[in-house]
């Protein structure tokens, strides 16, 4: 199972989310830092586990298989303990659409693999540009406490919200992809 570097760099994606979900728990400045840096690392990953699986020849059915997941997880885990511990609608609005985003695309994909059409939902462009803005913008929600700047909270929504609507319009050009597919 982790025979290679880029597997567990995956994996470890899983225990970042754990992680960083259990201390955004904690408001005290330094777990604050320490929970932001961890989701920042995490996040990180996410390229890095790509880039080496095919720098080594390496890519695998298995690191195909778990990287999705464990970036669904990751991302999951975290915004449910940030709406849990926050107030705010915003939020609460902002991390049910990414969600349900990454659920129909997820199952989206599940459906066009099924049908022998991998290629059709390879992932897009904008698809990399809003998870960098949602990946940048759940970084700065998650050090908001820590962070005694005029404005800054209006600031983090405001880059998850742009990162919400690139995820948005990404899922509808992958619908529209697969249209063709539906008899």
């Amino acid at each position: 199972m982790m025979k290679n570097l880029p597997n567990f760099i995956t994996v470890s994606r899983l225990f970042f989310g754990l992680v960083v979900s259990i201390l955004i728990f904690f408001k005290s400045d330094p777990i604050v830092i320490l929970s932001s840096l961890l989701f920042l690392i995490g996040s990180l990953s996410d390229a890095l586990d790509g880039a080496f699986a095919r720098r080594q020849s390496k890519e695998s059915t298995f690191g195909t298989f778990l990287d999705p997941i464990a970036d669904k997880v990751f991302v999951f885990l975290v915004l449910i303990s940030l709406v849990y511990n926050n107030d705010s609608l915003a939020l609460f609005i902002i991390a049910t659409t990414i969600i349900m985003r990454e659920i129909v695309v997820m199952s989206l994909r599940e459906w066009i693999s099924k049908i022998g059409e991998n290629e059709v939902l390879k992932v897009s462009y904008s698809a990399k540009i809003k998870t960098i803005i949602q990946m940048a913008g759940i970084t700065l929600f998650i050090s908001t406490p820590a962070i005694n700047v005029k404005y800054f909270y209006e600031f983090t929504i405001t880059v998850l919200i742009l990162g919400t609507i690139m995820g948005l319009y990404s899922a509808y050009k992958y619908i529209n992809k697969s249209f063709i597919y539906i008899k």
